[in-house]
């Protein structure tokens, strides 16, 4: 099954969003009752009474989140966010933390999907031409309500945490979705790197993989030997023509599996195209890699290839050829084909090295 499946993409995105403003919405409304509680214990529970309307306006926007477009969901934080900082602003003054709450309200605005950068831009001048308004407005008027320095100290405390707050539950929920959408694309980028370097029938490497492992081995390794070999199935043609191409197909990833088992802990194979295979076995010389493929190719003689009702048994030509240090990887390729080419003319089911 492939790993690029719904755990993140384009349509859960939203999701993050919405869950970002529902946490911020829990968060205003335990910062409400706190507010209240801490207005009547100060002796004004008369001014409690319009705190509790934007309690109740914060529950109901709340209840209706999953029921409404998000786009709207935005815009009633928006406007119950901005309107508290101007509310409070105004009747409890500017030095009590009220404009705190700007912060966390531009940063999820950064956040929303459906704007712009133009209109993100002109939500933050608008912030900030709000904040200054009411800056200079506190500075030429006194506030409705005056409160004792104490009582503005602990206002100040609870307003200063619950912005942060509620500015860390913002970017902790924006940062998993982050977290996620980059191990995401990491996962996907790998996959798609094995699909590419897959042969998909097979399931081998295919001939680009096994050339870029070539490559990375002989710059990793200059001056190390090494040794190559090249296969074909002797009259793949026959099978095809006789018994279809699905029970040629059975007999490419039967042998496959061989050469997988064969190979395993020694070298590596690739499906070089066709009915070829292009074995690599790093550090091994000349009669080694022969002496492995003397033994693969007597495994091939051997090995019982099953289709539907029908049995077939195939044999393979082999050229082996050691590096000289001197060709290049297409010089050495071509080096053994040609032995190949020679096994085929001279009886076939052999290796040549």
């Amino acid at each position: 099954m492939s790993i690029f499946n719904h755990e993140f993409d384009a349509e859960t995105t939203p999701l993050y969003f919405s869950l970002a403003l529902t946490r911020s919405y829990n968060i205003y409304i335990v910062y409400f009752l706190l507010f209240i509680v801490c207005i009547t214990c100060f002796g004004y529970p008369v001014n409690a009474l319009p705190v509790a309307g934007w309690l109740a306006t914060c529950l109901l926007a709340r209840h209706y989140m999953n029921r409404i477009f998000i786009r709207w969901n935005f815009l009633f934080y928006v406007i119950i966010s901005a309107g508290w900082i101007s509310y409070f602003i105004y009747y409890y003054g500017w030095n009590v933390g009220g404009s705190n709450f700007i912060l966390p309200l531009m940063l999820i605005s950064m956040f929303s999907l459906y704007d712009t950068t133009f209109n993100k831009i002109a939500f933050a001048v608008f912030l900030f031409i709000l904040r200054m308004a009411l800056f200079f407005h506190c500075q030429n008027y006194p506030p409705i309500y005056v409160l004792t320095e104490a009582h503005m100290l602990i206002v100040q405390v609870l307003n200063t945490i619950l912005s942060f707050v509620i500015t860390g539950v913002i970017c902790l929920t924006f940062s998993s979705n982050l977290q996620k959408a980059e191990k995401h694309l990491m996962l996907y980028n790998i996959e798609l790197r094995q699909q590419a370097g897959t042969d998909p029938l097979t399931t081998l490497y295919n001939r680009r993989r096994m050339e870029e492992v070539l490559e990375n081995h002989i710059k990793a390794n200059p001056y190390e030997n090494f040794s190559i070999a090249i296969g074909d199935i002797d009259f793949f043609k026959k099978i095809n023509d006789t018994y279809g191409h699905n029970c040629g197909d059975q007999v490419l990833k039967s042998l496959a599996e061989l050469f997988k088992e064969k190979t395993l802990g020694s070298g590596h194979v690739c499906r070089w195209g066709g009915e070829e295979f292009l074995f690599f076995f790093p550090g091994m010389n000349l009669d080694n890699a022969t002496t492995i493929m003397n033994e693969i190719n007597i495994a091939v003689s051997k090995c019982i290839i099953t289709y539907k009702d029908i049995t077939v048994h195939v044999t393979m030509t082999f050229g082996v050829e050691e590096n000289d240090y001197q060709s290049n990887i297409s010089e050495l390729i071509k080096h053994a084909d040609d032995k190949l080419y020679y096994g085929k003319t001279h009886g076939r089911d052999t290796v040549i090295s």
